[in-house]
């Protein structure tokens, strides 16, 4: 029977265990770097100019996306192995293995920046060559900041993944306005600034972190060997979801034009908040999972009970919050609420699913959810988009994640299945 009062009850406890203060502590970090990016955005605009912020946005794009790719697997096997790690030795130690191939990656990655460089200008039809080649030493910091996610997410050191999503653009922040009231921002200034601030703050975290070079071969033999089993299944998938995460966007921009882009991404900074509380808890319980046999109910449902409540306060007050602060020249996008909202819960409520399965190695069903995703992606949006502009983009993104969550509690059925099996068989 439902029990408003016992529900806020368990609520208030909840938020006072470790797991409520953790998840509290990187969901704020989360929707700070939200608000503080809507400051970067104004400060870069302003000093930046339309021409120079497009060059600046397009460098940090075009690095963030061909970082995606330098990853190969390791840092999804590390995070596990972390997890299920009984002492602190041996996390160090795994740590130290992982410090050591992303210094690898990372110049890897340099170079494959500095030799895109002289074609990046043929291909995109800009003038940004000369800048990656200046930057393409430091963008070798990229592929550390997944590193520094996967090891705090698989030593459960939440707090140190909270400051480290923080820390860097509020040294941007502070680093830009200094250099507006001194001198002139531009995009080499900018992109110094972006880029010394994760660098200073992925060093400080490494250190923190205390890694081990003890036993070195070993533990690469073993991040090694979890890579092949498990974490290249992982990426494989990841890579094949980012290349359609953006599709809904471009395919509006090609099918209807650029206005109702920014209509819809209005709508999506709207609903991003929901899933990032559910993403958060399920961080931040992910070493917790290693150990369990099953996903406890209450993280289900009241998982399911927050996510609910977001869909009915957007669909009942969104176009009231739109006026207010983006004016009526954005009633546009109250359309786009409830579909983007509907698939704002869908994803929310696969997270845990998600966690669970990566935290007891089911790397193969992610890798094969992953690419039925991103195919019933493709074909939602080249379906839908052409026939209902930015409307068809947000039901597509409602059916996807639907269907993203029937795929997960199915390999999650699938994973209890074969439990109760091996248990019949002991």
């Amino acid at each position: 029977m439902f029990n408003a009062r016992q529900i806020v009850g368990d609520l208030v406890n909840l938020a006072k265990t470790r797991t409520g203060k953790q998840t509290s502590m990187l969901y704020g970090s989360q929707i700070a770097i939200l608000g503080l990016g809507i400051l970067t955005g104004v400060i870069n605009t302003r000093s930046l100019g339309p021409v120079d912020y497009g060059i600046l946005s397009f460098i940090l794009v075009l690095i963030s996306f061909v970082s995606l790719f330098f990853e190969f697997g390791f840092f999804s096997a590390g995070t596990r192995l972390l997890a299920i790690a009984n002492d602190e030795r041996k996390e160090r130690e795994c740590i130290g293995g992982l410090v050591l191939i992303t210094v690898g990656i990372a110049l890897l990655f340099s170079l494959a920046t500095f030799l895109l460089s002289f074609f990046v200008d043929s291909m995109f039809h800009t003038h940004v060559g000369n800048i990656l080649r200046i930057i393409s030493i430091l963008v070798c910091i990229f592929p550390f900041q997944y590193m520094i996610q996967q090891v705090c997410q698989g030593t459960n050191k939440i707090g140190r993944l909270s400051a480290y999503n923080v820390a860097p653009i509020i040294w941007y922040l502070i680093g830009a306005l200094i250099v507006i009231n001194l001198f002139q921002l531009t995009v080499y200034i900018a992109l110094l600034l972006n880029l010394s601030g994760i660098i200073l703050a992925t060093i400080v975290v490494i250190v923190s972190l205390k890694p081990s070079f003890s036993d070195l071969r070993k533990n690469i033999g073993l991040l090694w060997k979890e890579t092949k089993g498990y974490g290249f299944h992982v990426y494989t998938g990841r890579i094949a979801s980012v290349s359609t995460y953006q599709l809904d966007k471009i395919f509006i921009s090609y099918f209807v034009n650029t206005t109702w882009v920014g209509f819809y991404s209005l709508a999506m900074s709207m609903t991003a908040p929901m899933a990032l509380l559910s993403r958060s808890l399920s961080i931040t319980i992910f070493k917790n999972f290693a150990h369990m046999e099953r996903i406890p109910k209450k993280v289900i449902y009241y998982n399911f009970l927050w996510l609910l409540c977001c869909v009915i306060g957007l669909v009942a007050l969104g176009k009231y919050i739109i006026i207010f602060l983006f004016s009526d020249n954005f009633v546009s996008s109250v359309p786009l609420i409830l579909p983007l909202a509907l698939a704002g819960f869908f994803q929310g409520m696969y997270q845990p699913y998600n966690m669970f399965l990566g935290a007891h190695r089911k790397g193969e069903w992610m890798r094969n959810s992953a690419f039925m995703i991103a195919g019933m992606n493709l074909i939602t949006n080249l379906i839908l988009v052409p026939i209902w502009g930015a409307v068809g983009a947000a039901i597509a993104s409602a059916i996807s994640m639907g269907f993203a969550l029937c795929l997960w509690i199915f390999y999650y059925r699938k994973y209890l299945k074969e439990l109760e099996a091996s248990i019949a068989r002991r």
